[in-house]
């Protein structure tokens, strides 16, 4: 584990301003248990491609805006490890790489669950000017580029309530492809398998995400870890 304590005043608020749960605080790769395949080694690599300036914002490269997709079980360790990654590059990676302005960005990172950003974004709708609709626009990237968030962690897609609507479903499609246009990478863990997404986002968003995301499976060696630590 690190102290946050041993950061730099601005990597620290960074971190905390992610709203990271607070039992992820501190974790680093190390702490992670194993997995099977090579999980880890494409995660690592993704990590390699944001510190060398092709992902975030990285115009004319192939990987601009490309995240992350953990797919597995529940239990298989996928939003510990999201945390771990969203921690492990605000803590190491040159602060260029999150905005274009000289200006260093306060908030660059944010962990979310899916129910609950559909719930700002029904806040929002109340009060076009004030908090929470200025947060969706940092999420959307549609803020200041020293505003937006660069790198958004996205847990739990597809605990969300469904309606006749397809509201849900709309919306992820909407935040999914506006965030990467505007070349800002989103690591989404989720228990639904890709080949199952035209069913419940739609063909165009199960092709999407071919594009959009480095799709991984998670599935620990240990199984459903909750069941162990219990």
């Amino acid at each position: 584990m690190y102290d946050l304590a041993d950061l730099a005043p601005t990597r620290r608020n960074q971190i905390l301003n992610a709203k990271i749960p607070d039992r992820f605080l501190g974790l680093e790769f190390s702490d992670l248990g194993t997995y099977k395949d090579d999980s880890q080694r494409l995660v690592q690599n993704w990590i390699d491609f944001v510190q060398n300036g092709e992902v975030i914002k990285a115009r004319g490269k192939k990987t601009c805006g490309l995240g992350l997709l953990l797919v597995g079980k529940p239990g298989h360790g996928k939003t510990t490890l999201a945390s771990v990654v969203l921690q492990d590059v605000l803590r190491n990676i040159d602060n260029e790489r999150f905005s274009q302005t000289p200006y260093r960005p306060a908030s660059p990172g944010l962990f979310i669950d899916y129910p609950k950003l559909l719930r700002v974004q029904q806040r929002s709708w109340k009060d076009e000017s004030g908090t929470d609709a200025k947060l969706i626009d940092r999420i959307y990237g549609d803020a200041s580029d020293s505003e937006n968030i660069s790198i958004l962690v996205l847990d739990d897609l597809g605990k969300e309530h469904r309606t006749a609507t397809n509201w849900a479903e709309d919306t992820f499609d909407a935040l999914l492809r506006s965030r990467y246009n505007a070349g800002l990478p989103t690591i989404v863990t989720t228990n639904v398998p890709l080949k199952s997404w035209g069913e419940t986002y739609g063909e165009a968003m199960e092709s999407f995400a071919h594009e959009a995301f480095l799709p991984i499976n998670i599935v620990s060696t240990e199984g459903d870890r909750r069941k162990h630590e219990g």
